[in-house]
């Protein structure tokens, strides 16, 4: 009986998989310039992650708490190889698609 209130506590308390990635993408999109943010935001298809990655990667090179801020979350992320486009597509499509469209799914 002890066991299973201990395990009924622990997965009530255990984080989904959307609040996990949401919380993954909040901290991506709080490292983002603002207007950097901004157009991560209306990204609607791949295409758009190419003009957001060259703003990211100009970003990164103005500013080195971004620069440093965004390799400490690509690490985080095991993607530190990925150009600045394809950390762009990877927050969006992974992240807000999968978070807006409902693909995410629960174990």
């Amino acid at each position: 009986m002890l066991v299973f209130t201990v395990l009924t506590i622990s997965s009530c308390t255990r984080e989904s998989r959307i609040e996990s990635r949401q919380k993954r993408l909040n901290t991506f999109r709080s490292v983002l310039p603002l207007d950097v943010r901004n157009e991560f935001d209306e990204i609607t298809n791949r295409e758009n992650c190419a003009d957001v990655g060259f703003l990211l990667e100009e970003a990164r090179a103005c500013d080195i708490s971004v620069d440093a801020s965004i390799d400490s979350i690509t690490s985080a992320e095991l993607i530190d190889t990925f150009s600045n486009e394809d950390i762009v597509y990877f927050f969006w499509y992974y992240f807000a698609q999968a978070i807006e469209t409902g693909s995410v799914r629960e174990p």
